[in-house]
């Protein structure tokens, strides 16, 4: 009975104690909420929502009761949600101009504002808002105004560089526009001052992959990585070295392809070569890597030709020999670009040779709501350009009712229109 009787009491304390680690929510109104906060010598963290506000939701749920949110929340702030459907807090949410929710306000003890977030935000975000408004954090302005008056310091520098996407998405408009302009121009500086022999590191890597986009002709930063691939391979993890490099690669491949440019067959020669490294821990069934990138590369440059004969040739060959290797993008993407290439408009044997490839498509299990509409979509449109009209429209119609599990509601929409737009075609 003793054992049961502790057993029990133990299951309690942790219950309990996950219980004790997420945010602790004051019971009061916003005003008494304030009060305590002034008692307490805290500030004030203000959860603004409403009760058919699926994102705010989110945030009670899956962040308000991590652990290590509540841990530094609880030390440091009184906090309390405030709905703002509710007549009493109309003129709080007001006061403190909350157009949208979830909108989440940090507040001195005296009312001030100090900082907002607005939208879902990870775990992680939200406690950097949240250091930013104690002061134990510099905001993303603040830590520009530090590089401004110390340009040579290259640790502001690289954290500026690593936290401006998350806070250009923020900015709209004019202010989107100028910090983006000033980011863009601070890679180059900081690349220059670094330089690229020392940033076989985690942080700098990161950066690399964040602003060094392909190059229009020579990459002398690709050619360094490469020649040096074992090196950043052993700092910063084989995978995502190799990645980077076989995604920058194949992307100048693809854009000798487009154009039309014969070095195209230069840069394969490279996976044999320099890059087999690099390489090697990709798999195309059958196809040696070297072999699957040929026939692709041929595929792409055969395309941008118009000679469709030679692209289903090459296409076809690399979908054998990648047998049950084969994923649902080795279909999509060559689908996509030839209705982009040709805007639409191909031969009746090509739309004929579209339908096998769609048909394989539909059969993977990880289709998803989005890509299965589209290819739906893509069906019945080749359908209806062989004559086809019945089944066309039976492809629509399912491709209608497959729209609905969409769970982006704009993009169910714009489909939607689409697809209405299809059968009052046929």
């Amino acid at each position: 009975m003793k054992k049961i009787f502790y057993m029990i009491v133990f299951l309690m304390l942790g219950t309990l104690g996950n219980l004790s680690a997420q945010i602790t929510l004051f019971k009061g109104t916003f005003d008494e909420a304030l009060k305590k906060a002034q008692q307490e010598k805290k500030d004030l963290f203000v959860d603004f929502f409403a009760e058919w506000c699926g994102p705010c939701k989110m945030m009670a749920s899956e962040v308000f009761t991590q652990k290590e949110v509540g841990e530094f929340f609880n030390n440091r702030f009184i906090c309390v949600q405030v709905d703002v459907d509710t007549q009493e807090n109309k003129d709080i949410a007001k006061r403190y101009n909350v157009t949208a929710l979830p909108t989440m306000v940090f507040i001195s003890r005296v009312g001030k504002e100090l900082r907002r977030v607005q939208g879902s935000v990870p775990a992680e975000s939200l406690i950097k808002e949240a250091k930013i408004a104690t002061g134990e954090e510099l905001s993303f302005e603040q830590l520009y105004e530090k590089y401004k008056k110390k340009k040579n310091d290259l640790d502001v520098q690289q954290q500026l560089l690593i936290e401006a996407p998350a806070f250009i998405a923020t900015q709209q408009g004019y202010n989107q526009q100028k910090w983006g302009t000033r980011i863009e121009s601070l890679f180059p500086e900081y690349l220059k001052n670094k330089k690229i022999e020392n940033m076989a590191n985690e942080a700098d890597f990161l950066v690399l992959t964040m602003y060094h986009r392909a190059a229009s002709k020579e990459d002398p930063i690709f050619d360094y990585l490469a020649q040096n691939y074992q090196k950043f391979a052993k700092e910063i993890g084989k995978d995502n070295v190799a990645r980077y490099l076989v995604s920058l690669n194949n992307t100048y491949i693809i854009q000798l392809c487009k154009k039309g440019d014969l070095n195209y067959k230069k840069r394969l020669e490279r996976v044999n070569g320099d890059l087999k490294d690099v390489y090697s821990e990709f798999s195309f069934g059958n196809l040696s890597v070297q072999n699957a990138l040929t026939l692709l590369a041929d595929a792409t440059y055969s395309l941008h030709r118009h000679d469709e004969n030679t692209f289903f040739k090459k296409m076809d060959a690399y979908f054998a020999g990648k047998g049950d290797k084969t994923e649902l993008n080795d279909y999509f993407q060559p689908l996509q670009d030839i209705a982009v290439v040709y805007e639409g408009k191909l031969s009746e044997n090509a739309y004929r040779r579209c339908i096998n490839w769609i048909a394989k498509a539909l059969t993977f299990d990880n289709v998803g709501a989005s890509n299965r509409t589209r290819l739906l979509m893509m069906m019945g449109d080749c359908l209806k350009n062989t004559g086809d009209n019945a089944k066309a429209k039976q492809s629509y119609n399912q491709a209608f009712l497959a729209s609905v599990q969409i769970e982006n509601k704009m993009e169910m929409q714009q489909l939607q229109q689409g697809i209405q737009q299809s059968l009052q075609g046929l």
